[in-house]
């Protein structure tokens, strides 16, 4: 009778451990996403309450730099991040035999060409230096910028991957041997008084809206593929972590945020 009580016991017990189980989203009801600058972890605190109802416990990773936060996730130490955007990526891939991908577009930054000095295209003097990021990525969009303004053409009809020996025209003779690191372009820009850059860098100059924009990245074929976004793996973008991240990331509360708080900087890509 011991032995049967006994059996009974281990079963109900196993089952009732199992029950547990499949009650907690994957295993595991914490989600560990990775973010590196504004307004991301604002994001991810805005709709931490959503996830929560849904059984999840939010968890932010924050870092200083875009590397670390893709080789974690690639390592499944995080379940996504929010630090890039697609061509960014697709280079990580290439360059780490990586799976990462995009699975929701967040946001288009406001990338512009920025003056002290001029208030038109046509002010810039021929043989103008301009300042520009130095990694590849984002040089190629400072050239891609100047191209949609009318001041370079490009081989072939080349429209990203860019480098000065694509250049077919330039009718300016602009230079573009100024390059620093993303992180220094509003430092070096008080010095040239010319460079390409994003909002985040030229607000820590109080620029704010408009000022001193001489020109304003267009939105076409190419520039989408530049949104900030989210990313996970490949093997679990299909997660319900990652569902539900895409899911109230891409809510009109989101949205609504993005435009009252942040459109000085950005326009929602949802």
């Amino acid at each position: 009778m011991k032995k049967i009580f006994l059996v009974l016991l281990v079963f109900v017990l196993g089952a009732s451990l199992m029950g547990c189980a499949a009650n907690e989203p994957d295993g595991n009801n914490e989600i560990n996403v990775g973010v590196a600058f504004y307004p991301m972890k604002d994001i991810l605190l805005l709709i931490e309450d959503d996830l929560e109802e849904e059984g999840f416990d939010l968890v932010i990773n924050e870092f200083s730099d875009y590397q670390v936060p893709n080789n974690l996730l690639q390592n499944e130490e995080l379940d996504a991040n929010m630090i890039q955007h697609d061509y960014f990526l697709q280079i990580f891939n290439e360059s780490n035999n990586a799976d990462l991908v995009t699975v929701q577009p967040i946001y288009h930054a406001t990338f512009a060409l920025y003056s002290k000095d001029y208030e038109s295209l046509e002010e810039i003097p021929e043989g103008s230096s301009i300042t520009m990021a130095d990694d590849a990525t984002n040089f190629s969009r400072s050239l891609y910028l100047l191209g949609q303004a009318g001041l370079l053409t490009f081989n072939d009809g080349k429209t990203t991957g860019l480098t000065v020996e694509d250049i077919a025209t330039n009718p300016k003779r602009l230079q573009f041997v100024d390059r620093v690191p993303l992180t220094s372009l509003a430092q070096r820009y008080s010095e040239t008084g010319l460079a390409v850059m994003y909002p985040t860098y030229a607000r820590s100059l109080e620029l704010v809206g408009d000022e001193q924009r001489l020109y304003v990245e267009q939105q076409d074929d190419v520039t989408e593929g530049y949104a900030i976004s989210l990313v996970s793996r490949d093997d679990n973008k299909n997660s319900e972590k990652v569902q539900a991240l895409i899911k109230h990331i891409a809510s009109d509360e989101v949205r609504e945020f993005l435009t009252d708080e942040y459109s000085w900087a950005s326009k929602p890509a949802f």
